[in-house]
């Protein structure tokens, strides 16, 4: 990989791991324990700060609670106090910038060789925080030189240090560059879960020595044990199709016994006290071990149902709530009714998708209007008569296009049969003629139809488009079967349409 890929890929990952680039420093520990049990209050001063107003991003550990962002103000010389109304521990950040930095470190490649790398990047100028209802802590900082200059006092102190610590152990660039890019791409499948074990060793033998000599709380603890181990399987688990992704002109040839690791693993945790990350690898985790159990199957048991075998009630229905993000539809939203056995879960799951509710099966797909290869208007009714598997795409989205070949190869496997397959461009009006040459270049086949402005709108407020590829199922009257189908990647998908006699 070139000098310009390895520094916007691990940019990237950065990103995604809210990367820490702080450590604390000299620490003065008070006791001073804040009166209100359900608020966490944060006082201090940071130095060189380029605006007055900041935010706390944060991620409290609560049932179906999403990312918060909480505006902080700051005096003309630094001075703030922040307060939070919470229930349960939370895991944040400040965010005082960033500036350009050149990284260098050693690594030894899959030959044994000892090199260097050195490329540029950026430091982000993070604190990170881990803090829990009734703390109280001052802390103090220059954001020019956060990594000299932190420090805090109050309580939650030990549970703070060790973030700190963690992230710089776990969290810096190497060990970005190594798990995101370097260690999925260029070993082999034994070598790549040695790998993994030996990682996973190792942040449980940090926690362990970090509880022995500190007050760690055992909320931190649970949280950490829990996340540290979903996220060694599931990198087993990811590593095939990652791997997969960064070699395309190589065939993987993964050993018959290469998923035995899974074989006794069990993951029954509530995912609203462990967060988005665990949800995440646990499902990655849960249906790589159904696509297993059914591999030789023509006749598999539905997964939710399957899932009865993996994970105890409350679980399973927390697992369910957390999945209607990505798979909105009457089998998961009925369990969430008025006789719900878990009516405050229930609650919580009609606040957050009442408005989704025209994406149910059985709702009526609006009668939107596209433009054909040709010019020709065309509209959504049109396609009544037959099955529809909708694909919404855009020629800049790398994942919509990774989904090309599949899909083409669905098309040549189902010609002739009850249904039709239609891809919608969302480009904007400026990529008309793009869209047009990569239709013609790649020989797109199916029916090829752009979404104008307006048709975007609808579609996105109706079925809640955050972002693309999506896949959308029609029955034959044009009404919703599956508003969030699965990729044509996904041998799930398959299975729905066998359930249609297709």
């Amino acid at each position: 990989m070139k000098y310009l890929q390895f520094r916007n890929y691990i940019l990237f990952a950065l990103l995604l791991s809210f990367a820490l680039s702080c450590k604390e420093n000299a620490v003065s520990i008070d006791n001073n324990i804040n009166g209100n049990k359900n608020e966490v209050v944060v006082t201090g001063k940071v130095e060189n700060i380029k605006d007055t107003t900041i935010n706390f991003s944060y991620y409290e550990y609560r049932f179906l609670k999403d990312l918060t962002n909480h505006s902080v103000e700051f005096d003309s010389v630094g001075n703030f106090k922040m307060k939070l109304q919470v229930e349960n521990p939370l895991k944040g950040w400040f965010s005082f910038g960033k500036e350009p930095i050149v990284e260098e470190f050693s690594y030894t490649t899959v030959n044994g060789t000892d090199t260097i790398m050195k490329t540029g990047t950026f430091d982000f100028k993070m604190v990170y925080l881990f803090l829990k209802p009734g703390d109280s802590i001052s802390m103090s900082l220059d954001a020019q030189d956060i990594k000299n200059s932190l420090s805090f006092k109050g309580t939650s102190d030990d549970d703070i240090q060790f973030v700190i610590e963690e992230e710089q152990t776990f969290n810096d660039y190497k060990h970005k560059y190594l798990k995101n890019w370097y260690d999925v791409s260029q070993r082999e499948p034994n070598d790549f879960k040695q790998n993994a074990d030996k990682l996973y060793q190792e942040k449980m033998a940090f926690l362990k020595d970090y509880k022995s000599s500190h007050q760690l709380s055992p909320v931190l603890v649970s949280f950490y044990e829990t996340n540290n181990y979903s996220s060694w399987i599931s990198s087993k688990v990811n590593y095939p199709k990652i791997h997969e992704l960064y070699n395309k002109d190589k065939e993987l040839s993964l050993p018959d016994d290469y998923y035995d690791f899974l074989n006794g693993v069990s993951l029954d945790y509530s995912i609203g006290d462990h967060g988005m990350g665990y949800f995440y690898n646990l499902s990655a985790i849960l249906k790589k071990k159904y696509e297993l159990a059914f591999a030789d199957d023509s006749n598999p048991v539905e997964f939710y149902d399957w899932l009865e075998r993996e994970l105890s009630e409350k679980v399973r229905y927390e697992y369910m709530a957390y999945s209607l993000s990505s798979d909105f539809s009457n089998r998961l939203y009925s369990q969430f009714d008025t006789a719900s056995k878990y009516p405050e879960m229930s609650k919580v799951v009609r606040e957050k998708y009442g408005h989704l509710e025209a994406m149910l099966e059985g709702s009526e797909a609006p009668n939107v209007q596209f433009e054909n290869t040709q010019g020709d208007i065309v509209n959504l009714s049109d396609f009544k008569g037959k099955y529809t598997y909708i694909d919404l795409w855009a020629t800049w989205c790398g994942p919509c296009i990774k989904e090309i070949p599949s899909l083409q190869k669905l098309e040549k496997e189902y010609h002739g049969k009850n249904i039709q397959f239609v891809s919608v461009s969302f480009d904007k009006e400026k990529d008309h003629q793009k869209w047009l040459d990569f239709v013609k270049e790649k020989n797109l086949t199916g029916h090829q139809l752009f979404a104008s402005e307006e048709t975007n709108n609808i579609l996105s407020k109706t079925y809640n488009i955050k972002m693309i590829p999506r896949f959308i199922f029609l029955d034959p009257e044009g009404k919703i079967i599956d508003a969030t189908a699965p990729y044509p990647s996904d041998p799930m998908l398959v299975n729905l349409f066998k359930k249609h006699n297709l």
